[in-house]
Order: C-alpha cells, then sequence, then structure tokens
C-alpha cells in the first residue's frame, strides 16, 4: 500500500526517485487511468473502457492492462513493454491533493514507493532546499494531469448525458475450459452513435470527442495484445479468448 506524505524540502530534502524502479509499481495496476487528451495516443497501445471509480460515481476512460486485480502484463521484471506511458503512471510517485479552491494544490509523494530512495536516482531539492529541476518538471506533468482529469470530467459528463456509454461483460474464456466473467467496465454505444443527428456529431466534432469515441471502438483490437502478454507472463493461467455481452447488471 502506498504511504503518501504532503512533499516538504525540510522533511524530505535527501529523498531521490530512482525512474528505473518506477516500471515495477505499474505492476499493481489492471486499469490505467487515461484522460481525454490522450485517448487517442493510448489507443494504439491499450484496449480503451470507461469505468466509474468506487470513491466517486463519475465515469474515466481506462486502459485494461490486465485480467486480474493487481496484475499488469504491460510490465515484466521492472521493465515497462507499453509504447506509450499515459499521464497516471508519468507523474509517479507523486499525485496532487486538490483544496477546497481548485487553485489549491498540495503535491504529495510515495514514500514507499520502490523508486524512492536516498542514495540513487534524481535528487528533489537543492542545497538551498530550492525544487531541482526533475522536481519542476515532475510538478509541470502534475499540473498537465489535474487540467486533463479536470477537462475529461467535463467531457464524459456530455458522453454520459448523449447516451453514448454501453456498459459490457467481459467474457474470459481460459485454455483449460474454464471462464470469467468480469463486470464493472463500458464502451461506445455504437447504435446511439450511428443515430446521433448532424448536429450532435458537430458538436462532438468541434470538441475532438468524435475521434476520441471512434479510436475507443478501435481500441477494442488491443484486447488480443493483452491476451498474448498474459499468457507469455502467466503460462499457468493462459486464456484462449475474451468475449464481449451486454451487462446484465
Amino acid at each position: 500500500m502506498p504511504t503518501f506524505e504532503t512533499l516538504s524540502a525540510d522533511t524530505h530534502s535527501a529523498l531521490t526517485i530512482d525512474e528505473s524502479k518506477l516500471a515495477s509499481t505499474y505492476s499493481k495496476f489492471h486499469l490505467l487511468n487515461i484522460e481525454i487528451k490522450e485517448a487517442v495516443q493510448a489507443s494504439s497501445d491499450f484496449p480503451l473502457f470507461f469505468s466509474k471509480s468506487t470513491e466517486a460515481q463519475y465515469w474515466t476512460i481506462s486502459a485494461l492492462c490486465g485480467l486480474a486485480p493487481q496484475e499488469n502484463v504491460f510490465e515484466t521484471q521492472g521493465t515497462w513493454l507499453g509504447h506509450y506511458a499515459p499521464l497516471s503512471l508519468r507523474t509517479l510517485p507523486f499525485i496532487v491533493r486538490l483544496g477546497n479552491d481548485v487553485q489549491q494544490r498540495e503535491v504529495l509523494v510515495d514514500v514507499d514507493s520502490p523508486a524512492v530512495s536516498s542514495q540513487n536516482g534524481e535528487a528533489l531539492f537543492l542545497p538551498s532546499k530550492r525544487p531541482t529541476a526533475y522536481l519542476d518538471n515532475k510538478k509541470k506533468l502534475l499540473d498537465e494531469r489535474v487540467t486533463a482529469m479536470q477537462q475529461t470530467a467535463v467531457m464524459m459528463n456530455q458522453i454520459s448525458e448523449m447516451g453514448l456509454i454501453h456498459t459490457v461483460d467481459l467474457i474470459i474464456e481460459y485454455k483449460d475450459n474454464t471462464n470469467q466473467r468480469v463486470g464493472g467496465l463500458a464502451t461506445v454505444n455504437e447504435q446511439r452513435l450511428q443515430n446521433l443527428t448532424g448536429e450532435e456529431l458537430a458538436s462532438l466534432n468541434q470538441k475532438g470527442l468524435l475521434n476520441v469515441l471512434f479510436n475507443i471502438l478501435g481500441s477494442i483490437l488491443q484486447v488480443n495484445r493483452v491476451i498474448r502478454l498474459h499468457n507469455t507472463k502467466f503460462p499457468d493461467r493462459a486464456v484462449n479468448n475474451i468475449k464481449f455481452e451486454t451487462s446484465k447488471s
């Protein structure tokens, strides 16, 4: 479990970040948050779905990186196999906590991350206790992600209100002839998309959402890559096929 502390030059002046160890922290994420602005690029690497977080009842975009919790088939022996690393990974081992005022942002660091060290890696603070260029760049990434998350929330609300979200279950067929049903995911409602009015299509296109929706639909083909990576990493639980069914919930 991560242990987040408010980043402080007084408390964490000796900390360093070993970027080579970051990939090993990805291994426990079977779903990765993807923001609207990076969805098109991410769709060439991962199958993308809509999902709702357990804490907040709003839709987000998630990359499916594993077929079970705590499993990420795009990470193996500390190496990231994806061509693209989402913002949700590139900002690690830091997160931002927002205050009541959207401008109030507090940077937290996971002091239990394998990438956090006191010997190897990038320093966070100069002897003067000012942030290093490395930390400044991380803060810029964090600001970029916060802005992207706010944009995603607004646009996902519009997508949901237009009835373009369709819940699905994944039926995982293992080579030992057993099946597993996985719920909690959704994809683009193709029928609703095809029946949009010209005005609705123009609105989505103007905001860049039409391209995003089509790329999310096309990203389903990346499930085959997940199967290949899963079978390499977990040969004792080899998968034969994955089917999609309309959710019964």
